[in-house]
């Protein structure tokens, strides 16, 4: 109790010193915590876009087709039978399917043409498994299976269309032939993806089927699951399927889809956590200057204290517990900072569209991004704080233990 009475006594001589290195560790763990939040959000928003528009929770697909999937080929399809469908719905996990035929085609308007990719969607399945509808800005969805589209309002607007104009799709077919596909626009989507809002277009699964000369083909199966934590066991679960096996059939999770995006949101991560690497190595250095300065000014009290009993390891634990005190209140301040920072991204948050325009940086995300509140990173910074701050001490607080008593009370 006493070397921490004294410890704290000695933080209060030099206040400004104290407050000066405090607050440089503080803006460290404030920036790195609201980074963090910021990146959480981001990468979050970025798993859902492609979870809720594009990929579902799992894609069951041919073996041969997945490493191929890009060149939106007619090749290595699935016959879409009603005994395959069965045995993924009734997966205990599973809450919808939709089956899919994706494919390659150019959007004409009647004056220009525009590549895209074009979706045959099963479409009262799909409005289970795609959260399509939220997104409609304008017209409805669906209403049957005749030659209807949805597209995204960016594509509508570079392409001058809007609900109830007709487009065409041309399409080169299975038996690489041409052909064409001429539906009514019945509603236009502006969602938090790009890519959707730019280059995709929807068709009933049967009009793009009967267009491409595919039967009864599909590219894919999207599966959405009750919960996302059960993707993994529903993998195994449906690995297991004898029809799995008999129709040389993969199952591939979300986050196969989503390599890029991960890849880029770690890269993020590590550069948020390399500016925070920078500043806390300029307050371990403020915090060696500290414990330096502090002993210089202390000399012949250190010298009175070996000469009154004091061994060399409380000596240095004194000047620790100094260093952890200044720690803890650059930590509070911190944290402080960073609870408004993460709250107005929590719920204010930052509007893309503004700060970037069209820049999306690779990643399926525009619009409104909102941070995350993770607690147990605030209590981590918080406590790596205090710990940086007493190693960072400990090699001066020896410096200043090891002083001769005589010489120091001398000087």
């Amino acid at each position: 109790m006493l070397l921490v009475k004294l410890a704290l006594r000695n933080l209060t001589r030099h206040k400004r010193r104290v407050i000066a290195i405090a607050i440089i560790l503080a803006i460290g763990i404030a920036v790195y915590l609201t980074l963090d939040s910021l990146m959480l959000g981001l990468t979050q928003m970025s798993f859902d876009n492609l979870i809720n528009l594009e990929t579902g929770h799992l894609q069951v697909v041919k073996q041969k087709y997945w490493p191929e999937r890009e060149d939106l080929e007619l090749e290595n399809l699935i016959v879409w039978e009603s005994k395959l469908s069965e045995k993924i719905k009734n997966q205990q996990t599973v809450k919808a399917v939709v089956p899919q035929l994706k494919f390659a085609a150019k959007l004409n308007n009647g004056i220009d043409e525009l590549p895209i990719t074009g979706y045959g969607l099963d479409i009262d399945q799909a409005a289970q498994v795609f959260q399509l509808k939220k997104y409609i800005v304008a017209g409805s969805y669906f209403t049957d299976s005749n030659y209807q589209a949805i597209l995204g309002k960016k594509l509508a607007d570079l392409m001058e269309l809007k609900v109830g104009d007709y487009l065409t799709l041309l399409v080169k077919t299975a038996e690489e032939t041409f052909n064409t596909i001429d539906a009514e626009i019945v509603a236009l989507v502006n969602t938090q993806n790009p890519k959707v809002n730019s280059n995709y277009v929807y068709v009933p699964l049967n009009i793009a089927q009967n267009a491409l000369d595919v039967d009864n083909k599909i590219s894919q199966v999207i599966v959405r699951l009750k919960y996302e934590e059960e993707v993994e066991e529903t993998i195994k679960q449906l690995k297991k399927q004898t029809i799995m096996q008999e129709k040389e059939l993969a199952v591939h999770s979300w986050r196969d889809s989503a390599e890029s995006v991960i890849a880029m949101s770690k890269a993020q991560n590590i550069e948020t956590g390399f500016m925070m690497g920078i500043i806390l190595i300029i307050a371990a250095i403020g915090i060696v200057n500290t414990v330096i300065l502090s002993a210089l000014e202390r000399t012949k009290e250190i010298g009175m204290m070996k000469a009154l009993g004091f061994k060399k390891k409380e000596i240095i634990l004194i000047f620790m517990i100094e260093a952890a005190g200044i720690g803890v209140l650059g930590g509070i301040i911190g944290l402080l900072l960073s609870g408004v920072g993460v709250y107005y991204l929590t719920t204010v948050g930052i509007n893309l569209s503004a700060l970037l325009g069209e820049q999306t940086f690779g990643l399926p995300v525009i619009g409104h991004l909102y941070g995350i509140y993770a607690p147990w990173h605030f209590g981590f910074i918080f406590i790596s704080g205090i710990i940086l701050s007493v190693l960072a001490s400990i090699p001066p607080a020896y410096w200043a233990a090891k002083k001769d008593p005589v010489k120091a009370i001398r000087s």
